[in-house]
């Protein structure tokens, strides 16, 4: 009798995106970005307009994406309507392109992008609407392999080379800061 080790594998957060043989690999431990961020040059945050609205401790994800990009030099770019908040804020380093250009952008291996700090080896993603972030992971898993993709919102992309496998916000919130504190953070 054959015995097959069969490891569990996350679940897309919509079950009609379904990438093929190549997904994600779950994100639970920051731990396993060390060697993704150790060999990382140029990384992007890239944020859409539910960041706006969504909490992380006392205050929304806005804040923890200026602290995130902060201690880890990352620039950011805010697709959508995220642009308003982080001019709220006093963060002036955030630029603004639309989701589907930036899908467009990525595939280029020289384009320098708004801050004139790329071309980028590594994106974060979060805030995006789901189809529409899984649209851009789409693209750069099949036209930028250069570029390694990490979604950090709480449900699983599959696209991604890592993302959250569809955690509760209280482990979302505890892997958030474990990737501040990776990156150099003091954490909120």
């Amino acid at each position: 009798m054959e015995v097959v080790n069969k490891m569990m594998q996350a679940k897309p957060w919509q079950t009609g995106e379904i990438c093929g043989p190549d997904s994600a690999k779950a994100l639970t431990k920051a731990d396993v970005l060390k060697r993704d961020f150790k060999m990382c040059k140029k990384p992007l945050l890239i944020v859409g307009s539910e960041v706006v609205n969504e909490k992380y401790g006392k205050g929304t994800m806005v804040d923890y994406i200026i602290e995130l990009s902060k201690a880890g030099k990352i620039p950011v770019i805010a697709t959508g309507g995220a642009i308003k908040a982080f001019l709220e804020k006093g963060f002036d380093a955030a630029k603004h392109v639309g989701a589907m250009e930036m899908a467009y952008f990525l595939q280029n291996p020289e384009w320098k992008g708004p801050h004139k700090t790329g071309p980028y080896d590594m994106i974060l993603t979060y805030g995006q609407p789901y189809y529409m972030q899984w649209t851009m992971l789409s693209s750069v898993m099949n036209f930028a392999p250069q570029i390694t993709a990490i979604a950090i919102g709480r449900h699983f992309q599959p696209h991604a080379k890592w993302s959250c496998p569809n955690l509760r916000e209280k482990n979302w919130h505890e892997l958030l800061k474990e990737i501040l504190d990776l990156v150099g953070g003091g954490g909120t």
